[in-house]
């Protein structure tokens, strides 16, 4: 059986679609707390937001993936997550301080 949910789930394992949305998640919450939270002067934050974007961007490449459907380590898909969502809240805390 091959329908839908049996191709979604593997995807979601392997990182194929958790670590691109994730990113775009939490480049979409920098934006929105750069801008409402901390105020940072548009200026700065249209230029700052394009090397950020570059960044995330590169995490999403160079994201190891795989076309079989071996899941590879759970805990890889874990730690990029985990990556990602730091990196966030460290460009947060150094906008904060």
């Amino acid at each position: 059986m091959t329908g839908f949910g049996t191709r979604i789930i593997p995807a979601l394992k392997n990182g194929r679609i958790t670590i691109p949305l994730t990113a775009g998640l939490c480049l979409i919450l920098l934006a929105v707390v750069l801008k409402n939270v901390l105020y940072v002067p548009a200026d700065r934050l249209s230029s700052d937001m394009l090397l950020y974007i570059i960044i995330y961007t590169g995490f999403i490449v160079s994201f190891p993936l795989t076309d079989t459907t071996d899941n590879g380590p759970a805990t890889r898909t874990a730690l990029w997550t985990g990556i990602l969502i730091l990196i966030t809240l460290g460009i947060i805390a150094v906008y904060a301080i």
